[in-house]
């Protein structure tokens, strides 16, 4: 959608799907990070925060944020909680902070949760106004739903320092092909270097896909040892897409849980952009054939346990740990698969593909 000139605005399919996601993640990471820093405390950073709701729904991700921090789970613990949340939008800002007011007023907050609006620019907001709540001690989970794609890359190479931190970017597809046309220092902003520039020497079919892989790698460049990248798409075949950074293997789990978990939401399609021969598949009606594709290739180069399989679909594909095996169960099934070591569990349990006679 164009970027909104005026303090409210409709909410599309694609922002509803990605506040469901949201909420669905932050039900595990409140009550686990709060968990485990009790004694530092945990921050939530909304770099791109709006104006608290909108013209269809008074549903939002700093909204979404407060209702998860505020639930007994959480709270119970006693864990100090932060909530940073950054608007460059003067009149966005003020009405997120009076929306805030109304909605989760100070009497019923706990004592533990402290909320502050900043009017400003992420990029040059962000450090103080998480020092100014001593969010520095502790880990910080960065939601950077900006327009287009304009996170600066500082962002999230400082997050990324942060011990047990993590990061949910997002961009909207055609910004990444009009990246050719960009000045260098809007490109370099972005990608934290200038490898993207070989993005004008490519075939347009090439662009995007160069782009995307390259704004992976920079995460992982960053300090982030998994990145989870998926692609949504609307009924008009628009595209937006989301980049989750993260040293935790558990914490791509549970995304990965919520992601799969986005029913009800009309119009909305998934796929892993880094597989180009993928079809665009509702959740609800899932593709399994690339997952299929995926362990035949890997055991074409060698034996596999379950066990790496798993790990390999849960690090490196949109899809979790629990459909592998039943992928891996129908190609044994199909005679393209054979399991030659047996064993009580998934690292004892090795595959191989069947020799084919031509």
């Amino acid at each position: 959608m164009a970027v909104p000139t005026g303090v409210l605005w409709e909410r599309d399919p694609h922002t509803a799907a990605k506040h469901t996601l949201l909420r669905r993640y932050l039900d595990a990471w409140f009550p686990i990070m709060a968990s485990t820093f009790r004694d530092v405390g945990i921050t939530f950073l909304d770099g791109f925060a709006g104006p608290g709701k909108y013209t269809n729904t008074s549903e939002s991700s700093p909204a979404i944020a407060m209702e998860r921090a505020m639930r007994g789970e959480v709270t119970s613990l006693g864990t100090r909680t932060r909530l940073v949340l950054i608007e460059e939008h003067r009149g966005r800002s003020e009405h997120l902070q009076s929306h805030l007011d109304a909605r989760f007023p100070q009497s019923v907050r706990p004592p533990g949760l402290v909320a502050r609006v900043h009017h400003g620019e992420c990029v040059d907001l962000y450090e103080q106004a998480i020092a100014s709540v001593g969010g520095w001690v502790g880990p910080v989970f960065a939601n950077l739903d900006g327009w287009g794609a304009d996170v600066d890359y500082r962002i999230v190479e400082r997050i990324a320092q942060q011990r047990s931190s993590e990061v949910l970017v997002t961009f909207q597809g055609q910004h990444f092909v009009r990246f050719v046309n960009l000045e260098h220092q809007t490109g370099e902003r972005v990608f934290g270097n200038s490898d993207w520039r070989g993005v004008g020497d490519l075939p347009t079919e090439e662009k995007r896909p160069f782009l995307l892989d390259l704004y992976r790698l920079a995460l992982r460049a960053a300090g982030f040892d998994h990145v989870l990248t998926f692609e949504m798409l609307d009924e008009g075949g628009r595209s937006l897409y989301q980049f989750f950074g993260t040293n935790s293997e558990t914490a791509v789990e549970k995304f990965k849980d919520g992601l799969w978990e986005v029913d009800g939401v009309s119009g909305q399609r998934f796929r892993d952009p880094r597989d180009p021969n993928q079809l665009a598949f509702d959740i609800l009606e899932p593709d399994f054939a690339p997952l299929e594709n995926t362990i035949l290739e890997l055991l074409d180069e060698r034996e596999q346990s379950m066990e790496e399989l798993r790990q390999h679909a849960l690090l490196e594909t949109i899809y979790k740990q629990a459909h592998v095996k039943p992928r891996v169960d129908a190609l044994v099934a199909e005679g393209k698969v054979e399991q030659v070591r047996t064993g009580r569990s998934y690292r004892e349990r090795v595959f191989a593909r069947t020799q084919q006679l031509f």
